[in-house]
This record gives C-alpha cells, sequence and structure tokens, in this order.
C-alpha cells in the first residue's frame, strides 16, 4: 500500500494495516471520574460515621472523608496516567500501597507474641512486599473482569467482600490494637469504596483485541474540577475549626471508628514541629513552632509557661500540713513523688521513726520478723467483682473470706492498667520502676527467707525476665499456652498453685517468701470455659464475656483457697503474712473507652485494683486510705524489720494505717499517679484527672459518687482540675514503651549492680 494510502492513525496487526479509533494515552475525562468517584465514595463512608456519631461531629467527619478521598483520588488518577499500557500496568497501579502498608508494617509487629514467630525480623519488610503483590493481582484480574457488565458485576462484588473482610479483621482480629493497622484498614476501605463506585458506570465503546483501555466513562473535567475545590474547600475549614469542642473530641475517641483513625491521621500529617500534636482539627497545640510545648507535655506549677497547652499554667500543690518523715523533710529529691510538699514541710507532733519504735508497732515486728510471706497476685482483677455488695459476691467464697479477714484497703489504685509497669512498681518501690535499681523487695528479703516465685511465660515475656527475677531464687515458669504462643488454652491456677504447695513443703517451717501470679482470668478471650465452669457462677448480666471471666476467677478463688488451706494444716495460718492484689483492671465490654482488654488507657475500672494484708494479729478492717502497689516494698520490709533494707523508696509504709494508727502518719490525702499509653492520669480521693494528650482531652470523675466514670466534671470544676494537674505535673515520667526497643531498654535498665549479680 502506498504510503499516501496509508491510515493517519492506527497500528499493524499481522500482514495488513487495520484502521482503529486512536485515543490518547491520558483522557482528562476518565481521571476526572477517578477523581469524583474517589470523593464521593469516601463522602458516603464519612456519612456514616456522622449518622452513629452524630451531626456536630459530621461538619467535620463528612468534609475531612472527602478531602482524603480527593487525595486518593489525584493518586490513583497520577498512578493511572504514567501505567505503562502493558502487563506491567498492575504492578505499578499497587505500587502506591506500600505507601499505606510500609508505615503500618513497621509497627504492626511490635507485640512479643509477634516476635516469637518465624523469620520476625524480616516480617515488617516482607509483608508489604507480599501485600504490594496482592494488589497487583487483584488489580489485574479486575482489569481483566471489567470490560463487560457481568465482569464488571463480578469485581463489584469482590470489592464489596474485600471491605466486608478488611471490617471482620478490624473487629475481630486488631479489635483495639494495633493503630497503624486501623488507620492502614480505614485507607485501604476508602479505596476499595472509591474503585467500586468506578465499576459502577457503563464502559464506553468496546476497546480492540489486546488494547488495554478505559473501564469507565469519562466525566466532565469542568464539574470534577468544582467537586475538588469543594472537598478541598471544606476540608481545609474542618481542619481550621472542626472539634475545638471538648464534647466532640471525647465522643470521637471513645465511640468513632474509622473516623478516629483518620483524623488521627490528619493529625499526624499536619504537626508541624513533630512533637506529636497539631494545632489542627482539635489537636490542641498552642505552639505548633515549639516541640516543647504541646498538649503532652510537662507542665510546670509556677513557671508561668502553659507547656501542656490546657489554657493556665499548673497550680503548684498545696502543702501538707505535716511530713511522713522522721526529720520532717523527704529524703527524696523535690517533685520525685506526687503529693511530696514542695518546700519541704515541718516534722508532724509524731513522726514514723518514733512511732515505729512505740510498743505496739516494736511488738508487731517482732512476731512478723520471722514470718512467711505468700504474695498472691491475680492478673486483671477487677475491684468491682470482690468488692463490699457486689452482686453474688459468694462466687467467689475463698477470696471474700479472706478480704474479710485482711486488712483491706478498698482505694487501692494500680499504677498503670498493664502488667509491666504494675509489677515492676511492685518489686522495686519506686514510682518510676525503670531507673537503675538496686535493691528489689525480693533481693532485700533473700538473706532471711528462701525466695521463690510461679510466674506465667506470658508474664516475662512482656514485663521482662531481668526485674522478675532478681532475688528469686526458684523461678518457675507456668505455662499457659501450649499450643500457641501468647494464646491461653487452658486453665492454669492449679500449676500455679502447685508451686506455692511445694515451696511451702520445701520450706518445712523456714521463713520464705513466695510469689504466686495467677493469670487466667487475663486469659478470658482465649481459654475455652466449659459448662461446668459456667454454671459454678451467677449470671450477673453483661454477656457471655462477665460470665466468662467470673466462672474462670471462680477456678482461681478455688485453687487460692487450696493454698490456704495447706497454711492452716501446716500451721502457717498463724506464722505467715498473705498479701493479696491485682496488677490492674480488665474491660469487660460495659464501655467502648476501656478497649477490648486493658492497657494503653487509665479509666478506673482498669486501674481501681484489690489491696489486702492478712497479718497475724492485726485486726481486719477496711480502710479508706490512699494506697498503690508502690507501697507493698516499703510495708513488707517494715514487717520483716528492715525499713531500710531499700533505699530510697518511692512508695509508702503502710504499718500506721494497717494498726489504724495516728492519722497524721496514714496516706489519706495523697494522690495516686497513672501512666499510661495514651493518657497520663492522677487519683485524690474521690477524684481522677484523665488526660489523653493525643486527643487534646482532660476528664474528671467522681470515683465516688460515680465509679464507672460517666460523667465528665472538668467544665464544672476547674479548680480541682488545675490541682489535680499540678500534682500530676510532680509525678515523675514513666517512659511506657511496648515496643520490642522499650523492653530491650528495660531489659537493661533492669539489670542488677554487680554485688546483686549470681556467681
Amino acid at each position: 500500500m502506498p504510503a499516501s494510502e496509508r491510515p493517519s492513525h492506527g497500528y499493524f496487526r499481522g500482514p495488513r494495516w487495520q484502521v482503529t479509533p486512536w485515543r490518547p494515552r491520558y483522557r482528562p475525562r476518565e481521571s476526572a471520574w477517578i477523581l469524583v468517584a474517589h470523593v464521593l465514595a469516601a463522602e458516603a463512608l464519612g456519612g456514616l460515621e456522622a449518622s452513629r456519631l452524630g451531626l456536630a461531629l459530621g461538619r467535620t467527619l463528612v468534609p475531612m472523608f472527602a478531602l482524603t478521598g480527593l487525595v486518593i483520588g489525584c493518586v490513583v488518577a497520577l498512578t493511572e496516567r504514567v501505567a505503562p499500557r502493558s502487563g506491567w500496568a498492575a504492578p505499578v497501579l499497587a505500587l502506591p500501597t506500600l505507601a499505606i502498608t510500609v508505615p503500618m508494617s513497621l509497627t504492626l509487629y511490635d507485640g512479643a507474641f509477634a516476635q516469637s514467630l518465624p523469620y520476625a525480623s524480616a516480617l515488617p519488610w516482607a509483608t508489604p512486599v507480599a501485600l504490594w503483590l496482592v494488589a497487583a493481582v487483584g488489580i489485574a484480574l479486575g482489569r481483566a473482569l471489567a470490560r463487560d457488565r457481568i465482569g464488571r458485576a463480578i469485581a463489584i462484588l469482590a470489592l464489596a467482600g474485600a471491605i466486608g473482610g478488611v471490617v471482620w479483621i478490624e473487629r475481630h482480629v486488631l479489635r483495639a490494637g494495633y493503630p497503624g493497622a486501623h488507620v492502614a484498614a480505614t485507607l485501604t476501605l476508602l479505596v476499595l469504596a472509591g474503585t467500586a463506585l468506578r465499576l459502577m458506570r457503563a464502559p464506553e465503546l468496546p476497546e480492540p483485541q489486546g488494547a488495554p483501555g478505559s473501564i469507565a466513562r469519562g466525566f466532565s473535567p469542568a464539574l470534577a474540577a468544582a467537586v475538588a475545590a469543594i472537598a478541598l474547600g471544606t476540608g481545609i475549614a474542618a481542619m481550621m475549626y472542626g472539634l475545638r469542642a471538648p464534647a466532640e473530641r471525647q465522643r470521637l475517641a471513645a465511640q468513632g471508628e474509622h473516623s478516629r483513625d483518620l483524623i488521627q491521621l490528619w493529625r499526624r500529617i499536619l504537626d508541624l514541629d513533630r512533637d506529636g500534636y497539631s494545632a489542627l482539627l482539635g489537636g490542641g497545640d498552642c505552639d505548633d513552632s515549639d516541640p516543647s510545648i504541646h498538649p503532652g507535655a510537662r507542665d510546670i506549677p509556677g513557671d508561668g509557661i502553659d507547656q501542656d497547652c490546657d489554657g493556665h499554667d499548673a497550680a503548684p500543690p498545696p502543702a501538707p500540713p505535716h511530713a511522713i518523715y522522721p526529720t520532717g523533710e523527704d529524703p527524696r529529691p523535690v517533685g520525685k513523688a506526687v503529693g511530696v510538699p514542695t518546700p519541704r514541710a515541718r516534722a508532724s507532733p509524731i513522726d514514723l521513726e518514733t512511732w515505729r519504735r512505740s510498743r505496739e508497732v516494736t511488738a508487731l515486728v517482732e512476731r512478723t520478723r520471722a514470718m512467711t510471706i505468700v504474695l498472691v497476685t491475680v492478673d486483671a482483677l477487677r475491684f468491682d467483682l470482690l468488692a463490699p455488695g457486689a452482686p453474688h459476691r459468694d462466687d467467689f467464697p475463698r477470696l471474700s473470706q479472706l478480704l474479710d479477714e485482711s486488712v483491706w484497703f478498698t482505694r487501692a489504685i494500680a499504677p498503670a492498667s498493664a502488667t509491666d509497669v504494675s509489677l515492676s512498681t511492685l518489686v522495686t518501690g519506686r514510682l518510676d520502676p525503670y531507673q537503675r535499681i538496686a535493691t528489689t523487695l525480693p533481693e532485700a528479703l533473700r538473706g532471711e527467707r528462701r525466695t521463690c516465685s510461679a510466674m506465667p511465660g506470658e508474664v516475662t515475656r512482656y514485663v521482662g525476665d531481668v526485674l522478675l527475677g532478681r532475688g528469686i531464687d526458684r523461678a518457675i515458669a507456668v505455662q499457659t499456652d501450649r499450643g500457641q504462643a501468647d494464646v491461653g488454652d487452658h486453665v492454669s491456677a492449679g500449676e500455679t498453685t502447685a508451686v506455692g504447695l511445694r515451696a511451702l513443703r520445701e520450706a518445712a517451717g523456714a521463713p520464705a517468701f513466695i510469689w504466686l501470679h495467677y493469670f487466667d482470668v487475663h486469659e478470658h478471650h482465649q481459654i475455652p470455659v466449659g459448662p461446668e465452669l459456667l454454671a459454678a457462677v451467677h449470671d450477673t448480666g453483661g454477656g457471655a464475656a462477665v460470665r466468662r471471666y467470673r466462672a474462670l476467677l471462680a477456678q482461681i478463688d478455688r485453687e487460692i483457697g487450696r493454698l490456704l488451706d495447706e497454711l492452716t494444716a501446716r500451721q502457717l495460718a498463724d506464722s505467715a503474712i498473705v498479701v493479696f492484689a491485682s496488677d490492674h483492671g480488665e474491660a469487660l465490654g460495659e464501655d467502648p473507652r476501656l478497649g477490648d482488654s486493658h492497657g494503653r488507657v487509665a479509666y478506673a475500672p482498669l486501674v481501681r485494683i484489690p489491696l489486702a494484708f492478712r497479718i497475724p494479729g492485726v485486726a481486719p478492717g477496711r480502710r479508706s486510705d490512699a494506697v498503690s502497689l508502690v507501697d507493698v516494698a516499703p510495708t513488707l520490709l517494715a514487717l520483716a524489720g528492715r525499713p531500710d533494707a531499700i533505699r530510697p523508696l518511692d512508695g509508702l509504709d503502710l504499718t500506721p494505717a494497717l494498726l489504724d494508727g495516728p492519722a497524721e502518719l496514714r496516706p489519706r490525702d495523697r494522690a495516686i499517679a497513672i501512666h499510661e499509653e495514651l493518657q497520663r492520669s492522677v487519683v485524690a480521693w474521690p477524684h481522677q484527672l484523665v488526660v489523653s494528650p493525643a486527643d487534646n482531652l482532660v476528664e474528671l470523675y467522681d470515683l465516688e459518687r460515680d465509679p464507672a466514670e460517666r460523667t465528665d466534671l472538668a467544665a464544672a470544676l476547674p479548680d480541682v482540675v488545675s490541682r489535680l494537674a499540678g500534682l500530676l505535673a510532680q509525678a515523675p515520667d514513666v517512659r511506657v514503651d511496648r515496643t520490642p526497643a522499650g523492653r530491650a531498654w528495660r531489659e537493661r535498665q533492669a539489670q542488677p549492680p554487680e554485688r546483686h549479680a549470681r556467681p
């Protein structure tokens, strides 16, 4: 064919020229539809969230969802434009998934369970590659299917199934943990929803065989520009003016799902000084150019600077009318303990050292000096199940009897809502248990007592082996996860009790320190609970989770009863101190703010715990003093006749409270600090101040009238908020880092000095 007769547009196939309609590689109308589809799909998801959370939040959430959809649409359209028109199109189109999966994978494997998986070190990098390949295959299949109506319908159904799968994984696998994965899941939902909407439009003219082309009909670029401008403008307005009301932020933090994840993502993006807090979207950073000023900063009382951006400088805590130290001075540095007077106060009319020399106290210590100490801790045990007047408290007869026979502190507060901080505080007697510790409680007692512990392997994996093992002559690891690491699959209370019985036999009447940590209620989500266990407890409401929890606690009750019976049989009931405590509380599905179990937040159901001392010769009773696990070490050392065996200590000797001693020596008006990943808190009875820096929230509750913390009093009682904020500012910082790097750091910090090292 002469060159003059060849068509101006076409391509050669086989032995002859074949004329086909020519289409430019980049078509603005197709890109316009991509933008519009993703904006509309994101707005629809934002509307669903707003319908659940309320119109006030919807004014912020819908524009932010639309803005996110616009960004996603721009990325997808740009990728479509640069992707090759060949078999390599799908891998190129899947590349933007790495922007989601790489940050997610860097935090997805922080847990101790993940670190036990094969090739754990490679998983953070292998996961994004695997997900990229999966996305590429999915895109290739979708592009192949979406060339006719039936294929499009199949592709849309597949996308709907993928959306349902992501939601199911979020609710049943990720649950309240893995924040990075939740953000990735939210972005994935937006991408899938936008893609499904794109496929709903009818195709253009059929494409020539073998020539990849448009999947959807185009859209007016002018209309797309208008949609983009609206999304951008309303999004910017939402950033600047949205979430200003604390009630909106509180509702979002407690009940938001994808909206909460999306807002947190935008706050991180808009954090100009990279201090973790933004000035936009209610982030609360009052100076986004200074990384030392933000809602999570320590507000130094009385310095005239509002470091924590709460609107005022923290007030110095008032000096109490007396001191609890022999000389009237706190031997610790100023500001190291919550509620310590600054400046130091003068001595009280009777100081602790003088009182210790009284006849009553010396007689007590003479009796308890050589007693066996049995420390019983139950992981994740809530206070309210055993509280006076609790419904069907008789389901746990031995624990109820133990508490009624003890000096029971009914206002005990844990230093955290997770095991690592709480147990570390217990054995060190320090408010910051991760500083260098010269002597732990078991080390101080080991010289005169044989020491033994029964600790679940899962606890030591999370808390660390070093600190909990220091000073323990015989440390027994109780296995709770026979089938899969970190997944409890059987009741282990009997094995824990068996360790205690064996330790009593081996002691043969000599003084011992025996620490038994029961773990079953911690695993109430995982352990199969048979009908015979369920039948042993009453249904008090709250659903299946509460019933399983109560059934496992009833089993622990029976096992602790066996231990107490052995003490009686060996005639040790009158010569053994029994300390009963929990490390933290537990969420049982009654409040979305609490999460799935515990940790991360510091609300009362997660930090209010039972704490009791059964001491032969000491009258039982209930005490309303403000106490914490930090007080266990100094109290036991005082009862062992060695009050100075560990110095310094942040905890208080509770013997004045145990003996109902002088009021000025009892910790009645004391404040207890709590540190968690997402919140810091302080309890000065009856009030609890809860600070959530990432959500720019300050909440105040009355624990006496509102133990479930349903009514926030922060706006009504600003003076109380200011006073408690000043008390919280006096507490030492505690590094709550549960990543592998954080655990490795804690293990290094926990190493004993040379004098404690074993030969």
